[in-house]
C-alpha cells in the first residue's frame, strides 16, 4: 500500500545535530586519508600534516552547524510560500517517488540564499582580508601576485559577475536536482528506493534508521546517471573520453561508499545524539 506525505518542516535541533556529527565523522575519515597520503607522498611531511586533521574536523563542524541550520531554517520559511516536497512511500517504510518540481525549486532557492548570504557577508568581511592579505604580499616583495589578487577579487566583485554567480547558482542547482529526482524515480519504479524505518512522536516523524545498502544502491544509480551527463556534455565540448570514463565509474563507486557510510553513521548517531525528526502530513 502506497501513501504520500507532503514534507511540511524539519525539527532544526535535531537536523542541524544529526547532520553537523555525520558530517565531522565524514571529515575524520577524510583527513587521515589526506595525512596518510602525503605521508606515502613526502615522509618529511608527515608531522606536519597530521595538524590538518584538528584544522579540517574543526572548520567542518564549524561550517556545517551553520549550514545545517540555515538549510533547515530557509526550508521551513519557504515552505509556508511555495510549494514542498511531497514524498510517495511503500508499506511506510519505501520511497518510492519524490516530487520532481517543488524539490528542484526549493532546494534551488535555499542555496540561491545562501549564497546571496555569503556575498553580503563578503561585501564587510573580505575588503578587510584582502587589504591585510595585500600588505602582507608588498611587503615580502610579491608585487605581481599582489596585483593578480587584486585583479580577481576586483572581478568577482563586479555587479555583472555577481548576478552570474547567484542566476547560475539557481539554473545549475534546479536543474541537476529537477535530474536527481527523475533518475531516483525511474530507479525506485524497480523497487530499489531508500528504505527507512519511521515512527511517530506527536504531530512529529522520528527516522528511525536506514537501510544502508538500498541507500547506497540508489546513491550509485543516481550519482552514476549524473557523472554519465557530465561526461557526455564535457566530451561535446572535447574532454578526453578516458577522464569521461573515469569520472563515471569513480562516482559510481563514491557514491555507493558514501551512500552506505551516510546510513551507517546515521544508524550508529541517531539513538545516542537524537533521530531526525520531520512534520510529515498525509496527502
Amino acid at each position: 500500500m502506497s501513501s504520500v506525505k507532503e514534507l511540511k518542516s524539519v525539527d532544526l535541533s535535531s537536523y542541524t545535530i544529526i547532520s553537523t556529527a555525520i558530517a565531522v565523522l565524514f571529515s575524520i575519515i577524510s583527513s587521515i586519508i589526506l595525512v596518510i597520503a602525503i605521508g606515502v607522498m613526502s615522509p618529511a611531511a608527515m608531522g606536519i600534516s597530521v595538524y590538518l586533521v584538528s584544522t579540517i574536523v574543526v572548520g567542518t563542524l564549524m561550517y556545517t552547524t551553520y549550514n545545517s541550520f540555515c538549510q533547515g531554517f530557509l526550508y521551513n520559511l519557504l515552505a509556508t510560500k511555495l510549494n514542498t516536497i511531497q514524498v510517495a512511500f511503500k508499506d511506510d517504510k519505501e520511497i518510492i517517488k519524490i516530487s520532481t518540481t517543488s524539490t528542484a525549486i526549493i532546494t534551488a532557492m535555499i542555496l540561491t540564499i545562501q549564497v546571496i548570504l555569503l556575498y553580503l557577508a563578503s561585501v564587510f568581511l573580505v575588503p578587510l582580508l584582502l587589504n591585510a592579505m595585500m600588505q602582507t604580499l608588498m611587503y615580502s616583495g610579491q608585487q605581481l601576485l599582489a596585483y593578480s589578487l587584486y585583479q580577481f577579487i576586483y572581478l568577482l566583485s563586479q555587479p555583472t559577475t555577481v548576478a552570474m554567480i547567484i542566476f547560475g547558482t539557481f539554473i545549475i542547482t534546479f536543474v541537476f536536482v529537477l535530474l536527481g529526482c527523475y533518475i531516483y524515480n525511474i530507479v525506485a519504479s524497480t523497487g530499489r528506493g531508500a528504505v527507512v524505518e519511521l515512527s511517530k512522536e506527536g504531530n512529529m516523524t522520528s527516522v528511525e534508521s536506514v537501510d544502508i545498502l538500498k541507500l547506497a544502491i540508489v546513491f550509485a544509480a543516481v550519482a552514476g546517471i549524473l557523472n554519465l551527463v557530465i561526461a557526455l556534455i564535457s566530451l561535446v565540448s572535447g574532454g578526453n573520453i578516458m577522464t569521461a570514463i573515469g569520472n563515471i565509474i569513480g562516482g559510481f563507486i563514491g557514491s555507493f561508499i558514501e551512500g552506505a557510510l551516510l546510513a551507517a553513521f546515521y544508524n550508529i548517531l541517531a539513538p545516542k545524539l537524537g533521530k531526525l525528526k520531520l512534520e510529515l502530513i498525509d496527502q
